[in-house]
């Protein structure tokens, strides 16, 4: 029976298939791995710089119940708010205004894209 070719005739899949099969399957979870992952890394970015702009927006509130006048100027010690650094740097606006200040919340962190920081100012 030299030359003659059997035909299959089960209802399986062959080794090859089931093997190119399980490999498109392989880099197609992979590919959805990696995008959920990239995901929650930036929703964790997101998230740092959100909690820093609200850290910054209530520290200028902060400072507006204070007399700004009396305190001295350039940067004031930082607070630690957990993995937040918060501090003021407090200048003069103008001479003309001599009582004006020029107040700046600036705060720091080290999150899932490494170092950041995020500052908010207004005259007082």
């Amino acid at each position: 029976m030299k030359g003659t070719v059997r035909k299959h005739r089960g209802g399986g899949f062959t080794l090859v298939e089931v093997v190119i099969t399980s490999l498109i399957l392989a880099i197609l979870l992979t590919g959805i791995g990696f995008f959920f992952t990239n995901i929650i890394k930036q929703s964790s970015i997101v998230d740092d710089r959100t909690k820093a702009m609200e850290l910054a927006r209530q520290g200028l509130e902060e400072m507006g119940t204070l007399d700004i006048t009396a305190m001295a100027l350039g940067l004031t010690t930082p607070d630690t708010l957990g993995i937040f650094r918060r501090c003021f740097d407090i200048s003069e606006y103008d001479v003309l205004y001599p009582n004006a200040r020029l107040v700046q919340c600036i705060v720091s962190w080290t999150g899932a894209s490494g170092s950041e920081s995020f500052s908010l100012s207004t005259i007082f």
